[in-house]
């Protein structure tokens, strides 16, 4: 399933969100989200920062430029937020580049080849090891 949105934000460009449902067993249940737009000051986040430079577009630079909270409150587009961290509980994010990589060809195979692996099993893969995940 396929979803096409245009969004007037007042430039001549505008915003386009595309939004696709995966929902056949062998793919999992989950979406994928693209959004198209202009470049815009000072911007930067999980698709970088639009300075030509892919080097430091990597997952981990991004968080030590702009945190882990994501987007302040008063930048919302739909005022209200998920959190995306429980308190206490490792953090995907915290996982090196590398491992995280190792985690993800591990548990797609334990999982039958999904292509999204559970967060589960790249939680475990990634912070107790891979012994540990091979038991859970």
């Amino acid at each position: 399933h396929i979803v096409h949105i245009n969004i007037d934000d007042g430039t001549a460009q505008g915003l386009q969100i595309q939004v696709n449902r995966w929902t056949q067993p062998s793919e999992g249940d989950y979406i994928n989200v693209k959004v198209s737009m202009h470049q815009r000051p000072g911007q930067d986040g999980h698709c970088g920062n639009f300075n030509g430079n892919s080097a430091d577009d990597d997952r981990l630079q991004v968080i030590s430029r702009i945190g882990k909270a994501g987007v302040p409150a008063e930048e919302l587009l739909f005022n209200t937020k998920t959190p995306v961290v429980t308190a206490n509980r490792p953090d995907i994010n915290d996982c090196p580049a590398v491992k995280l990589d190792q985690a993800k060809a591990y548990c797609q195979a334990k999982e039958g080849g999904k292509l999204i692996p559970s967060m589960a099993c790249l939680v475990d893969y990634c912070f107790a090891g891979k012994g540990f995940a091979m038991t859970g």
